[in-house]
């Protein structure tokens, strides 16, 4: 009886486990998340961003500002975003976002491989890209992606950027 209580409890952490943490995250997930992120309130205007780039080993090997400058236009929001890394030159961007429908948000930028692909629910918003990098450099693309998620005072935004 004893061992048949042990058995039957692995065997529902192993499930619980596997319901709860193996399972991928969807965008639809944050559906009901507050404060609500609408792109054209987010980013058009002025926004500064910082942040530290890790080695895959996750030791911080460089600090990373940003600043953009949002307009919205015919539908269109354009942003100018320059990154400044530790020890490296600044390099400039130049957005085209719209949003498709409700959820869905396309973008095109100077140094990406064709066209950034987003979802937005709620308070978070993630997209996929191809970054195109420096033509000395020996890898010539790479694929990111960027999980955005606007906290309660609707002004800051935690974003997580993996390549």
């Amino acid at each position: 009886m004893v061992g048949t209580r042990i058995v039957i409890t692995i065997c529902s952490f192993f499930l619980l486990c596997f319901s709860f943490s193996c399972r991928s995250l969807k965008p639809q997930h944050f559906e009901s998340g507050r404060p609500l992120l609408k792109a054209e309130n987010f980013f058009v205007g002025h926004t500064k961003s910082s942040g530290l780039v890790e080695t895959p080993g996750g030791k911080p090997s460089a600090r990373i500002t940003t600043e953009t400058f949002g307009t919205l236009k015919d539908g269109v929001i354009y942003i100018e975003q320059d990154l400044m890394t530790e020890g490296k030159k600044k390099n400039h961007r130049s957005w085209k976002m719209r949003q498709v429908d409700d959820h869905n948000i396309e973008a095109t930028a100077d140094d990406i491989a064709g066209t950034a692909r987003g979802k937005l629910y709620g308070n978070y918003f993630t997209w996929t890209f191809t970054l195109k990098l420096a033509p000395n450099n020996p890898i010539k693309r790479v694929r990111m992606t960027q999980t955005m998620y606007l906290q309660p005072d609707g002004q800051t935004m935690i974003i997580r950027s993996v390549l």
